[in-house]
């Protein structure tokens, strides 16, 4: 008689580890390797391919003229060419921006006239606005005061046209269009914004050749001359103009990139997601929305001013690729990408034609539950989060449903475990998984302090191309990742029976759990968490229903079938690698103006390790298919290629052109360059700052102190304010060096006034203070007064001053009622030279004595910018005939991107 002994824990133990370890048996590693390798390369290629396919420009060159109905975008260059390169840097206050003003207003008049003759076109109505206000904007973390004179807006309203019954019922609501024909500083701004100012040329060209006898609503274009300046002339317009009760909502229009496709990263109503939808070439996605509201993107747009005080619906689109030159003298009509503008004019044609022509623009209502994304630019997905809720509880019951059938079907198979046995196996790989998430996330790290540490020193050594990082940071990326996986085979407890096919199911409910918390937090974009859920279940189902069957009986035989891989891998690369190639296009090139404060190496390898991981998720699993000693070859070979690259970035990222050097012509390094002028203390001095965290400044350092033949100094405040005050708030973000240029001037001034004080030698208009109105009251303690500022030839001007402040002209902002710092940045329009204040500040107790005598004085700080425009015109305001930005200009290197500028500060006690 044979007596059966019942299995124990430790018998399972034993048995499971020696099916297990069998398993390492299996052949293919390196055919099976390939296969997955093929597949995320073709995924990755396809991606590409669609990500960054633009139409075919409709240039008409040597053609027949464009037809009436549709875009050109060799229209549309030819202005942007103007405005670019003809005029050039377009800054508020310029007579290059009334230079814009005129051929704007003249275009448009033209356009006017020309609808004039055609039967049924639109009533053409045009408005020149020009006005003064004030607001406050706040931005980086800073209250920034605003106030703003005589600003110019140009305003078009296209409405149904004149039928003899006077009924004019079509202009009650209207769709605004916006851009700004104002350029930053450093930029002739053929893109930023000329692609949006040209699209709205020639919208209205197309638009009024039209029969308009069916539409609904009226479609108002506003050329805004005030946006760089903190979107000043936006906020004058839905503020002030007598058509600001009319808007229903707002498409905006701009652009931080030079090539590529427009973006829809911005819409806060329903139905303006489903007008999105009538766009020939939709590219937009909930994700931009999500991550644009994180304020990570250092950038701000004149749809805010739209939100905020007109409390409108609308939705905002730019073109964002290769926006290494937004914002620098790069940005110019030859570095445009033929198809960008047909893409952003025919998408905002189509948007802007449905909402005037079809849709009721009443009701509409603010809202960010919408979930909406494009399917490789072929189509676009949206519905509501309430849809959204239910697709993504189906589908997690779903898969909980099936894990509960994996684990029930497991525990009645060979070799037999309990439910409990099964359960702490998938407990311990579920861990594993978000352990492997956070190595690849964070081991990364490790490498950006290699890089950036002071005995290396090849900080952003990846910047000069968007792709970059992943060489530089991919492999330690996997290292972290796989790493994780090959410490579970030391791990204590129950073990899955077949690795690869414990992690596969594994990494379904790890997306599960994922996709149960963002929606439970209610975030949009979990849509995406959502869609990896979707592809890890049905490759599971498929690989558990119709692939393995057959297997199932063979113990040594993978429970994880080719074919599953195919299901899982490439979609799930094919359908990241889309929003990888956003992320990179958005991110990388954002560095280069993140400040000097900003680890921005650290959040880059970041960054890419969350790419690595989610572009290659199945793979996790595959490692353990062929056991723990390939596992290990795989993590050598990642070592090997990873120290194989830094040595690369360690011998050619020291000098300009080696492969790691992180700057060239088409991908240059930020550096702002100043000369100020102290008009209290008679200093003169050149600043030079870094947007970035990256080398090589002391290479520029070196040159200037040559040039000026002074050593240089740590930035610093200068004459009680600070250096950068005239780009107040971006100046907190600026690190640099400064130089006592008055013995380069003084080199250089002829014998007769080599001696002269330098305020006697400082070209004339000076800005001057007056106080007028000024009353005190001894019994509240209050002075009230009001300031007027002249400031000739100056734009872009800062007063700063410390004070109890009870009243005072900021619109719709109170004072604090503390004592506190200000600053309050004035712009001012071409031709205006001067600006009144008003304000009323409580008298310190102990000085009020000297108030009640008239004795008591607040002390104002002033800095403004001359009006010169050195980077366009190549002119500065002279010392006696001796211009120093001109001669630093011959030393700059050709890798830098440099931002010019000239200005003075001044102090008075009034």
């Amino acid at each position: 008689m044979v007596i059966s002994k019942r299995p124990t824990t430790v018998d399972k133990t034993i048995k499971q580890s020696s099916v297990a370890a069998s398993l390492t048996e299996r052949p293919g590693a390196l055919k099976s390797w390939t296969r997955l390798l093929v597949y995320c390369i073709v995924a990755c290629l396809i991606a590409r391919y669609f990500h960054y396919r633009l139409p075919a420009p409709k240039t008409h060159r040597n053609l027949l003229p464009p037809q009436k109905d549709e875009f050109s975008e060799y229209n549309a260059v030819e202005t942007m060419s103007y405005l670019s390169d003809t005029i050039g840097y377009r800054l508020v206050g310029t007579a290059e921006e009334q230079k814009t003003f005129e051929y704007l207003h003249d275009m448009v008049q033209s356009y006017k006239q020309n609808a004039q003759g055609i039967l049924h076109a639109p009533k053409f109505d045009i408005w020149t606005q020009q006005e003064s206000g004030s607001h406050r904007f706040d931005i980086l973390d800073k209250m920034v005061l605003k106030q703003y004179t005589n600003i110019t807006n140009i305003i078009v309203r296209l409405s149904c046209p004149l039928n003899g019954s006077g009924d004019r019922s079509c202009e009650k609501n209207a769709v605004l269009m916006n851009s700004h024909f104002d350029t930053a500083i450093g930029s002739p701004g053929a893109s930023d914004d000329g692609s949006g100012t040209a699209v709205m040329l020639e919208l209205i060209r197309v638009l009024s050749q039209r029969d308009w006898r069916s539409y609904k609503n009226s479609i108002v274009f506003l050329f805004n001359g005030a946006e760089e300046t903190l979107q000043d002339a936006s906020h004058m317009f839905i503020t002030k103009h007598e058509l600001k009760d009319s808007i229903r909502t707002v498409v905006n229009i701009d652009s931080c990139g030079t090539t590529g496709t427009e973006i829809l990263f911005q819409a806060n109503a329903r139905e303006m997601v489903e007008a999105y939808k009538q766009a020939p070439y939709p590219h937009g996605t909930v994700l931009a929305n999500d991550v644009f509201r994180t304020g990570l993107i250092l950038s701000d747009t004149d749809f805010r001013q739209f939100v905020q005080y007109g409390n409108l619906t609308g939705m905002d689109m730019a073109i964002y690729k290769n926006s290494y030159l937004y914002h620098t003298h790069l940005d110019t009509v030859k570095h445009l990408s033929p198809g960008s503008i047909q893409h952003l004019g025919e998408n905002t044609l189509a948007i802007v034609n449905y909402l005037a022509l079809n849709t009721t623009l009443e009701g509409m209502e603010q809202t960010s539950d919408t979930v909406f994304f494009d399917v490789q630019g072929l189509f676009f997905v949206s519905y509501s989060w309430q849809t959204a809720l239910i697709l993504q509880s189906i589908t997690i019951i779903a898969s909980v449903i099936f894990f509960i059938h994996i684990v029930q079907k497991t525990s009645q198979s060979s070799p037999y475990r309990t439910r409990g046995n099964i359960l702490t196996a998938y407990a311990k790989s579920i861990v594993s998984i978000y352990l492997s998430l956070a190595g690849s996330l964070f081991l990364p790290i490790t490498v950006a302090l290699f890089i950036t540490s002071s005995a290396i020193e090849r900080n952003m050594c990846w910047f000069s191309r968007e792709w970059y990082p992943f060489i530089i940071f991919g492999p330690v990326s996997f290292i972290g990742s796989y790493g994780v996986q090959y410490l579970t085979y030391l791990l204590p407890g129950p073990q899955h029976v077949d690795m690869e096919y414990g992690v596969f199911i594994s990494l379904l409910m790890t997306f599960v759990s994922f996709t149960f918390i963002a929606t439970y937090f209610s975030i949009a974009s979990s849509y995406l968490l959502w869609l990896f859920t979707i592809v890890l279940l049905f490759a599971a189902a498929m690989n558990e229903f119709c692939f393995t069957t057959d297997q199932r009986k063979k113990i040594r035989q993978p429970k994880v079938h080719s074919l599953t891989y195919l299901l899982s891998v490439f979609p799930v690369a094919l359908l990241y690698n889309s929003y990888t190639y956003f992320l990179i296009d958005i991110f990388v090139p954002l560095t280069g103006r993140m400040g000097v404060e900003t680890p921005v190496d650290s959040i880059i390898s970041i960054l890419f390790g969350m790419v690595t991981f989610l572009t290659t998720i199945p793979i996790l699993a595959h490692v353990h298919r062929f056991g723990k000693a390939v596992l290990a070859k795989v993590l050598f070979v990642l070592l090997a290629l990873q120290g194989a690259v830094l040595v690369v970035v360690l011998l050619s990222g020291g000098s300009y052109g080696g492969w790691a050097f992180p700057y060239d012509d088409l991908h240059p390094k930020r550096i702002f360059v100043q000369h100020l002028k102290n008009l209290t203390s008679g200093e003169i001095s050149i600043s030079i700052a870094q947007a970035d965290r990256g080398p090589h400044i002391q290479a520029i350092v070196e040159t200037i102190e040559h040039t000026l033949g002074v050593p240089a100094s740590q930035a610093r405040l200068f004459g009680g304010a600070s250096d950068w005050d005239v780009v107040h708030p971006f100046g907190a973000f600026l690190g640099g060096y400064t130089f006592d240029s008055e013995p380069f001037v003084r080199s250089r001034l002829s014998q007769e006034v080599k001696n002269t004080p330098l305020l006697e030698l400082m070209s004339a208009p000076f800005p001057s203070v007056a106080v007028h109105n000024d009353v005190y009251d001894p019994v509240t303690g209050i002075r009230s007064f009001t300031v007027l500022y002249v400031a000739p030839t100056y734009i872009w001007n800062i007063v700063n001053f410390d004070g109890h402040i009870t009243q005072w002209d900021i619109e719709g902002q109170d004072p604090e009622d503390i004592s506190i710092h200000y600053i309050i940045r004035h712009i001012s329009g071409y031709g205006s030279d001067g600006w009144k204040f008003n304000l009323a500040v409580k008298v310190p107790e102990a000085e009020r004595p000297l108030a009640e005598r008239g004795e008591w004085k607040m002390r104002l700080e002033f800095t403004g910018m001359e009006r010169e425009n050195f980077p366009g015109t190549g002119k500065e305001r002279l010392l006696a005939g001796v211009g120093v930005l001109a001669e630093i200009r011959k030393s700059i290197p050709a890798w830098t991107a440099p931002a010019w500028l000239s200005a003075v500060v001044q102090v008075w006690h009034i």
